[in-house]
């Protein structure tokens, strides 16, 4: 996979929309896993840019967060972060970006419903992989996890999916038009 100089500017922009996004959050009481707008960045990337540098997105701000960066919510970095209760919904990202991205450039023409699908089915990478790692994390079983730190989140991280997609519409023509996406 070759990347331009163009391909990495645009990687190192979304990295930090990543960032941005990621410190926008709200604890709450009843989980480890504060309400954040890291997966809006996600889908926003994913779906805008496509796999291979929807992905990078991803891979770039994860290892960014490992080699201790602060760009994991609250301003926190490191290898304590990406293997406490929820580093696996940071290293789900990568997927989650892989998943949706491929799926929204197969239906770029689609239009929404299918931008939403692909999404959807980026959070459910992201619930799987991430309430797994809680599980083993923090020795809880399914249902105390999915009740911590799944279905509390379910109402918001579909409006973030709505929001997104509707985003994606508006910001697509845009950068087509400014040559900072490719037409897939």
């Amino acid at each position: 996979m070759k990347f331009t100089t163009k391909d990495v500017t645009i990687v190192a922009v979304f990295t930090a929309i990543m960032v941005i996004c990621s410190q926008i959050s709200v604890p709450v009481p009843f989980s480890p896993v504060p309400i954040t707008l890291s997966l809006f960045a996600v889908f926003l990337s994913s779906a805008l840019l496509g796999w291979k540098r929807g992905t990078a997105v991803q891979a770039v701000y994860v290892l960014l967060g490992l080699c201790g960066a602060p760009v994991f919510q609250g301003f926190t970095g490191g290898m304590g972060r990406v293997l406490g209760p929820t580093g696996g919904y940071i290293i789900s990202y990568i997927f989650m970006a892989f998943v949706t991205g491929l799926l929204t450039e197969k239906n770029s023409a689609d239009g929404r419903l299918k931008t939403m699908g692909s999404m959807l089915l980026g959070l459910v990478i992201c619930y799987g992989f991430g309430t797994a790692w809680l599980m083993a994390f923090a020795r809880l079983t399914a249902a105390k996890a999915l009740a911590a730190a799944v279905l509390p989140f379910v109402p918001l991280d579909l409006v973030k999916i709505v929001t997104a997609a509707f985003a994606v519409r508006a910001l697509k023509s845009r950068l087509l038009r400014a040559n900072l996406i490719l037409d897939r």
